[in-house]
């Protein structure tokens, strides 16, 4: 009797250290601010990630899309665990150049989250891992043209681009009848609100930064057919046929201030705040912003639906359209092929594919980059706004993807400058570009592998 019921206390405790095991290795699956996975994995991948996609956002939907997305991922790769790197609210730039540079000494983290701005940079450093193996063809299909242009290179692509935004103009509808669709519409509606109803015409950050160039060069130049770079980053924006298209955009520019569409006080704005100041005291008619100020200004402003709207950017010609497009991409760094696969699995469940991407973009109120997500997703197939921004995505551009490209930009929000304060006429702030971005080239080929 005391043998079988020694067997069966044994047999017992077996089965509750069986139990507690399995207790133990389940708890062991975690989503924290710092990591996913399992804590006990010998397998470890490391990200540079934004606040944002992790659970220490400030946003509730955000935190909740994070906890049940990556805990799905976690019990499906049991044996993989992430270590979270995350990056500093604010700081884009530094934390970018750290991460090349990272990425350059050997120590960077395996994957990252990266600025489109950023990826010509880590391409031209050869940093960056090409990911084909990883996605169908189906998946880079389903992407709009515009974001391979900074995604792949030499037919190979090298991030996943996971949410996008575009810039347009706003207008009081209810003091504007028509919105405007050329430049010289854009002066006589500004002008005429003035006129008529005492408050500003047209506001858009146009000074020095990259504002300048981003909200107030290229969608103008591109519309027209302009080029920034030729082959091997060759910066062509101001000569040839390109060089009456940027003239064109600078004397433009200038028109705003001499005619008094735009107050001068453009000149110093390198951002939004401004300009949405503006907004919230009901005294401006016009302004250049993007996609996420129509919530912005549903929260600012009394009755925005019955005062607010936005149109595509206004062109020299009525029939030419073109946006700039901004987000934030995915990019692989190690050359370990296990990390890789793995990484991608994480990329693609939480971003890149087309439930992800729709579950993503919802909860954080993205726009996305997959055209496919406003096709087949009720929430944005069938809301008006989304499938406004749809349409402008349709003519959508991406920054180049060159290192070169912020020196470029830099040079052009400078002689924009000197033309908007009258320091220089757009044809000889133009060549005047044209001559520094050729000088700076052959310094930046001499740096090249």
């Amino acid at each position: 009797m005391a043998k079988k019921m020694l067997v069966s206390v044994v047999m017992l405790l077996c089965l509750v250290s069986v139990v507690f095991a399995q207790a133990e290795k389940e708890d062991a699956i975690v989503v924290t601010e710092d990591y996913v996975g399992n804590v006990n994995a010998e397998k470890v991948l490391t990200v540079a990630i934004n606040r944002d996609d992790t659970i220490r956002s400030p946003y509730e939907s955000r935190v909740a899309y994070i906890e049940e997305a990556a805990m799905k991922w976690a019990e499906a790769h049991p044996e993989w665990g992430i270590e979270l790197k995350v990056l500093t609210p604010g700081q884009i730039s530094q934390d970018m150049a750290r991460l090349l540079t990272e990425a350059e000494q050997g120590v960077a983290p395996d994957f990252i989250h990266l600025d489109s701005f950023w990826v010509g940079n880590f391409l031209d450093a050869g940093l960056l891992q090409p990911i084909d193996p990883y996605i169908t063809q189906a998946d880079k299909d389903a992407f709009f043209d515009w974001t391979k242009g900074v995604t792949m290179r030499d037919g190979k692509q090298y991030a996943i681009w996971g949410e996008t935004d575009a810039r347009l103009l706003y207008y009081r509808k209810d003091l504007i009848d028509t919105p405007p669709r050329t430049w010289d519409d854009l002066i006589e509606a500004a002008l005429m609100v003035q006129d008529k109803y005492g408050i500003k015409g047209f506001l858009t950050p146009a000074g020095q930064s990259e504002s300048a160039s981003n909200e107030n060069t290229w969608a103008y130049f591109w519309a027209q057919g302009g080029e920034i770079f030729g082959e091997n980053s060759r910066p062509v924006l101001g000569e040839g046929e390109n060089r009456q298209k940027l003239i064109n955009v600078y004397a433009f520019m200038k028109r705003l201030i001499d005619t008094g569409a735009s107050p001068k006080d453009i000149i110093s704005m390198t951002g939004f705040d401004p300009i949405m100041s503006e907004v919230r005291a009901d005294n401006v008619g016009l302004i250049i912003q993007g996609t996420w100020a129509v919530s912005q200004i549903n929260d600012i402003v009394e009755d925005a639906d019955e005062k607010w709207d936005f149109v595509p950017y206004p062109q020299m010609d009525a029939d030419t359209y073109a946006n700039s497009n901004g987000g934030w991409t995915w990019a692989v760094l190690t050359e370990d092929k296990e990390k890789q696969e793995v990484a991608m699995s994480y990329i693609m469940s939480m971003v890149g594919s087309k439930d992800a991407m729709a579950a993503r973009a919802k909860a954080f109120n993205y726009i996305p980059t997959r055209s496919d997500v406003f096709e087949s997703d009720s929430y944005f197939s069938d809301d008006p706004i989304q499938q406004r921004f749809f349409e402008e995505l349709k003519n959508g551009h991406a920054r180049p993807a060159s290192s070169l490209y912020p020196t470029i930009s830099g040079l052009n929000a400078r002689m924009m400058g000197e033309v908007l304060i009258g320091n220089k006429t757009p044809a000889e702030a133009v060549d005047e570009l044209q001559r520094l971005a050729l000088v700076e080239w052959e310094e930046w080929l001499g740096t090249q592998n």
